[in-house]
């Protein structure tokens, strides 16, 4: 039998990720638990690129790599331009992320970074964990698993993208400006182009799909490239970089074992409706560490009724996806930006909800409410 070397944490995170390096950056602040962070990869630069508002306030808030203060959206020809004091876009590329919180947490006594490892196996008990990787076995009270989850929902919704990094020969960009969403197509699903321009020769452009199929890389490519032509025509061009990403738009089903938690979006820390997950990394990290501070049991409540509306917008997408051109269109006009934000990043409170559910196409609503309050019993009577 296999004599293992036994080392001894507090805390195991899985992930040198965005919610596996927040979470033990939060933790790190707030005690001095010894904190073990487990990491696949011997290094991780610019693989993506993250955005979020500048409200609520976090440690990028102020670190990003590139800002907009007008955002643009537009269906068919209507172009909506928002532009308000105070409210800004902020992009901050992976790259700046990893180095600034990666430098700040080793130089934290009780923090160790372990990188290049794979995980052989994990033993869950009622008072301790086990992670074996070779011929060490590290035992915390507490492990937090960022690992995506192997479970695929059948028939679910997605999110999926390609996006391009772009560098034009001439300055045909507006760099004060990103286009959240210009709509190509409500058939089958939902394809809008978002562009991230970096400067007036440079942006990302992403084509982005809500459907329940992704397509090969082909597709993708294919859009932006006939979307440049169309809007640049005759402008010499080059391509940088590539992103690609799926994010289920639905809740996974979270199981909690003992002292083992998924975090991350297999915690469902993804709002499912939009794709946004950066600010909950830092919301569901206080809330965790206040419940490991106070020595209660870690728990995460969402709110019932936004998880509900994603539901309902999510099978409206699925039922209706050629109805939604009216929904987007009142929806953006309708609300004012900081409402918008507030709904986008899901810290929302009931009031305001309101005001935009009523500014929406209430029948189309109702219909896919009932559709998912059925779905609801029918599964619980199946189960």
């Amino acid at each position: 039998m296999l004599n293992l070397s036994k080392k001894k944490f507090d805390i195991i995170i899985i992930g040198a990720g965005l919610s596996g390096l927040i979470l033990a950056n939060e933790i790190s602040k707030k005690s001095k638990k010894s904190i073990l962070i487990i990491e696949k990869k011997n290094k991780i630069g610019y693989e993506k690129n993250w955005c979020f508002w500048n409200k609520p306030q976090n440690i990028f808030t102020n670190k990003y790599d590139t800002s907009w203060e007008s955002i643009k959206v537009k269906i068919d020809e209507e172009e909506i331009i928002y532009k308000e004091n105070n409210i800004k876009y902020l992009h901050l590329k992976s790259s700046t992320f990893y180095k600034y919180m990666t430098e700040r947490l080793e130089k934290k006594k009780n923090i160790k970074i372990l990188k290049g490892k794979e995980i052989n196996k994990i033993k869950k008990y009622p008072e301790k964990n086990e992670v074996i990787i070779g011929k060490f076995e590290y035992e915390c009270k507490f492990l937090f698993d960022s690992r995506p989850s192997l479970i695929k929902k059948r028939n679910g919704l997605f999110q999926h993208f390609v996006g391009y990094e772009v560098t034009f020969y001439k300055n045909v960009l507006n760099n004060k400006q990103v286009t959240f969403m210009d709509f190509q197509s409500f058939s089958d699903g939902i394809n809008f182009m978002y562009i991230l321009p970096f400067s007036s020769k440079k942006a990302l452009f992403e084509s982005t799909y809500f459907s329940k199929k992704t397509f090969s890389r082909l597709k993708y490519k294919n859009n932006i490239t006939s979307y440049l032509d169309d809007n640049f025509p005759n402008v010499r061009y080059k391509i940088n970089f590539k992103e690609e990403g799926v994010l289920p738009m639905f809740n996974h089903n979270v199981k909690q074992q003992f002292n083992y938690f998924p975090i991350g979006i297999p915690g469902n820390w993804l709002k499912s409706s939009t794709g946004y997950s950066f600010q909950n990394c830092f919301l569901y990290s206080k809330l965790i560490t206040k419940n490991i501070i106070d020595n209660k049991k870690i728990r995460i409540n969402n709110n019932f009724f936004l998880i509900f509306l994603d539901e309902v917008f999510c099978n409206l997408i699925m039922k209706s996806s050629k109805d939604l051109k009216i929904f987007f269109l009142y929806f953006f006009k309708k609300n004012n930006l900081m409402l918008i934000v507030k709904f986008l990043n899901g810290n929302i409170n009931f009031f305001d909800l309101l005001k935009i559910i009523l500014t929406l196409p209430k029948k189309k609503i109702f219909i896919s409410a009932f559709d998912v309050i059925k779905k609801r019993v029918l599964y619980n009577e199946s189960t």
